[in-house]
């Protein structure tokens, strides 16, 4: 490109230069509640570049323009927000540096990018994305940069996987400190669009567990994708997302040269979200190498479409070779918009739940230490749903048992029977849950002391949390 028509492009992709302010359609859209915290990491620099990661199509581009959007409304001049999309052809052969001092000339910033913030959009198509940000970043110290990316960088290359703001600690050394945007949470669902104030009275308490848990349902088929979930009056469906997902996003990020076998996997494991399996199944009913399909499975997971979830014995042992796991969509909804919404009655929806438990979870640290339990016990298997491990050792801090069936607190050593042999011989730190439909108390059972509690209200509460940082239920 010759100079000026650089220069032009990086004008239009950053219109605030000329009128002051984001496009119209960003502003009229709704704010995920992550939008804050993400600011205040971007403004925190730290001496280190920003990623934001998260799955397609759940606003992470978006969440940049608020974020520049709320700079501006702070009277941040507009020419030290840059803003470079890294999907526009025309940039694909330049360096990236290069690029980058072109739109300090562009902006009328000094050179050096004293005082800039930078915005890489869309970095996952930069060759060798990490190594390179962190060039730029080394040779530009004097501006704070943020990247985002649609798959997830080494762990290596990262500090930390934050859920809050810039004072989270640091559990790992690396050039980048990484914020995960997740699907929508259900109190986001609520929230924006206004059903929350119908549910609870002025005081926070729950008042119409009915309406609740018809809003979860909607939400466990509408709910994961902002332009599915807060498309009020508008032709947008979860079918018209995941088709974008699986047909056209895997096959401009996987680099694979069929991508088909990759979708295809997608599509099994989308069908069968929650359910166990193993890389020796999969390999016999799929007719792909066993190899081929761990790099299969590694990349969905890289680009926060899956989430593993890995098992642990009776004794809460990790095995040293994991040969069964679960898998799980990060969003529930992605389901849906291959076979079509599911009823409350539904058999799915037991597993569509439980998936929403672990959507949840996604943009915490608690999300890399999910585990599950199963072993044998004479002829029988024994299973439990979800438990989160500690970074180290072997002392479960708890359990969480699925019981869509609301069984579970008129005959808990019936349908919980094995979380209760699990409680006996590793008593975690915290007391166990079991997330019902509608039914909620607190229950001694031998020594140990469950909570049952809808689902739904358990949703609403971790993300109620990042809303307003507490929990409000």
């Amino acid at each position: 490109m010759l100079d000026s028509e650089l220069k032009n492009r990086l004008i239009l992709d950053n219109p605030w230069w000329t009128t002051g302010a984001v496009e119209g359609p960003v502003q009229r859209l709704s704010r995920r509640a992550f939008v804050h915290p993400f600011l205040e990491r971007v403004r925190s620099g730290d001496g280190v570049a920003a990623i934001l990661t998260g799955p397609g199509h759940v606003g992470k581009s978006v969440m940049v323009k608020q974020a520049i959007a709320l700079m501006l409304a702070e009277h941040v001049e507009p020419k030290f927000l840059i803003y470079i999309r890294l999907d526009n052809p025309a940039f694909s052969n330049m360096d990236l540096l290069e690029l980058l001092d072109h739109a300090f000339v562009a902006s009328g910033v000094a050179t050096d990018g004293t005082g800039a913030f930078v915005f890489f959009d869309d970095i996952h198509n930069v060759p060798e994305w990490e190594l390179r940000l962190d060039e730029v970043a080394k040779a530009r110290p004097n501006c704070r940069m943020t990247a985002v990316s649609a798959l997830m960088p080494s762990a290596e290359m990262t500090q930390i996987n934050i859920d809050s703001g810039p004072k989270s600690k640091k559990s790992e050394p690396g050039p980048f400190v990484q914020t995960i945007l997740p699907p929508v949470l259900f109190a986001e669902y609520l929230h924006i669009l206004r059903i929350r104030e119908k549910l609870f009275d002025q005081y926070g308490k729950l008042v119409n567990l009915e309406g609740l848990n018809a809003a979860f349902v909607n939400y466990v088929n509408s709910g994961g994708f902002p332009e599915v979930a807060f498309s009020v009056g508008q032709q947008v469906s979860n079918v018209d997302v995941v088709s974008k997902i699986i047909h056209r996003d895997l096959a401009g990020l996987c680099g694979i040269a069929d991508h088909r076998e990759v979708a295809k996997l997608m599509t099994r494991l989308a069908l069968e979200s929650g359910l166990e399996t193993s890389i020796e199944h999969l390999s016999k009913d799929m007719n792909v190498a066993k190899n081929t399909l761990r790099k299969y499975l590694e990349f969905l997971e890289s680009a926060y479409l899956i989430k593993r979830i890995w098992r642990i014995d009776g004794k809460g042992k990790r095995f040293q070779r994991q040969t069964r796991f679960k898998v799980y969509l990060t969003s529930p909804s992605m389901r849906a918009g291959l076979t079509g919404p599911a009823a409350s009655e539904d058999d799915a929806m037991s597993r569509l739940a439980e998936t929403a438990v672990i959507s949840q979870f996604m943009h915490s640290p608690t999300f890399q230490r999910l585990f599950y339990a199963f072993w044998k016990k004479g002829r029988k298997h024994k299973h439990v749903a979800l438990v989160e491990m500690p970074l180290k050792g072997d002392k479960p801090v708890k359990c969480i048992e699925l019981d869509w069936s609301n069984k579970a607190i008129a005959r808990p050593h019936e349908v919980l029977g094995d979380m209760l042999e699990f409680l006996d011989e590793n008593t975690p730190l915290s007391p166990s849950k079991a997330l019902t439909r509608n039914m909620s108390g607190k229950r001694f059972i031998g020594d140990h002391e469950i909570g049952f509690m809808p689902v739904s209200v358990w949703s609403f509460a971790v993300g109620q949390v990042i809303l307003t940082g507490s929990a409000g239920t």
